[in-house]
């Protein structure tokens, strides 16, 4: 039986002490806390070049939920699927009774805590899924790289930023539901997950206890990864979509790197890099003129390589151009919104001395991924 008609008040009179959780599912359960926190963190203080620590806590989430899942059905009696389901069958009477604020006691989560259990997976689930669709489409990584395009990671990211602020709104009514529950039972639910123990009502009846299957778990929960695995290998060796096979191009090295960073081609489209170098003979307030062969051998490889050839973050991004300064990288605006929190100083340090400098911070430049994981500020250019 799940529920009963016992009362708090008898509670307070008679209580005794019931192993309720066990082991794994506490230790699931604080995992996932720090996890949880750990992907929040991440994701609205720390700086983006902490991104591979909140794809890390992404990851540490799919494996927790995926033992979840193999310990509902092998689990002991109060992590069971069978149970939840059995609890949030009751949750007429248990809202009746939380109204005149006395709700019959229940073993375990009451309906409203086995309801919010459900809420709070399926939507962990969707956070994972459209992280891995941001992760595979805008940043060109993960198990879906092959599969998704830009565009797809895009409005994927616009729907995980909306997941997460209803993530943070179920936490906050889970911490109140507890907080309350814990006032009304006179018992700390935050201790029962530590310890595994909660008081209940001397009489109270209680369901017959199955006992948990460590070892049928096990076996479930290997042969789960197995496939699993199994699946994310075939995935990965799927090439990202646009992404062109770009070889090095040692004219470009020697005549544009002789004075900067040679650019990456898909950081403008192809109309910015033809205006730009027909105009060598007044290259931003210099001469860079180059013989006729040279030029040519240039801007085929900007022409045939531009923004519009990539199907990266970085190209998409930077395909809109500063309608007032259209040749120059640095006031596109998506370089203005990404480099905004910047102390200006950060360019004058010796180890950069310039905004067009990007492989100073930007170990991964010569690639034009520019993931957010790759960024290192050199010593003394710290924000």
């Amino acid at each position: 039986m799940i529920g009963t008609a016992r009362t708090l008040r008898e509670l307070s009179v008679s209580p005794r002490r019931v192993r309720v959780w066990d082991l794994p599912t506490r230790i699931f359960h604080w995992l996932l806390v720090l996890a949880v926190g750990v992907a929040l963190w991440t994701g609205f203080i720390a700086p983006e070049w902490w991104l591979g620590l909140h794809r890390g806590a992404g990851y540490a989430i799919v494996l927790l939920l995926a033992f979840r899942f193999v310990w509902a059905f092998y689990g002991s009696e109060y992590s069971r699927l069978t149970y939840f389901i059995r609890a949030s069958r009751h949750f007429g009477d248990y809202l009746r009774g939380l109204l005149l604020l006395r709700p019959p006691h229940y073993v375990g989560h009451n309906p409203v805590g086995a309801l919010m259990v459900f809420a709070l997976f399926a939507m962990l689930i969707a956070l994972v899924a459209s992280g891995l669709l941001v992760e595979g489409g805008e940043e060109k990584r993960g198990p879906l790289a092959g599969l998704v395009a830009y565009q797809t990671g895009f409005v994927a990211k616009g729907l995980h930023r909306i997941l997460v602020y209803l993530l943070l709104s179920m936490i906050l009514v889970h911490i109140a539901g507890v907080l309350v529950e814990s006032r009304l039972q006179r018992a700390s639910l935050v201790r029962g997950m530590i310890t595994g123990w909660m008081r209940v009502p001397e009489g109270m009846p209680m369901p017959s206890p199955r006992p948990a299957h460590p070892l049928r778990a096990a076996v479930a929960l290997g042969l789960f990864t197995s496939v699993a695995a199994g699946v994310l290998l075939v995935l990965s060796r799927i090439a990202p979509p646009g992404i062109p096979d770009l070889a090095p191009n040692a004219t470009v090295a020697a005549e544009c790197g002789a004075c900067h960073w040679p650019y990456h081609p898909s950081l403008l489209p192809r109309t910015s890099w033809a205006a730009l170098l027909a105009g060598l003979e007044d290259h931003f307030g210099e001469d860079a003129s180059l013989p006729a062969d040279t030029l040519a051998e240039i801007a085929t490889y900007y022409e045939r390589y531009a923004a519009e050839a990539w199907d990266s973050e970085a190209a998409r991004r930077f395909a809109t151009v500063s309608p007032n300064e259209p040749l120059r990288i640095t006031d596109t605006p998506y370089w203005v919104a990404k480099h905004a929190g910047l102390d200006p100083a950060v360019f004058d340090a010796p180890a950069v001395r310039s905004k067009s400098n990007c492989i100073a911070c930007h170990r991964d430049a010569d690639s034009g991924r520019f993931d957010d994981q790759a960024i290192a500020l050199p010593k003394g250019a710290s924000p």
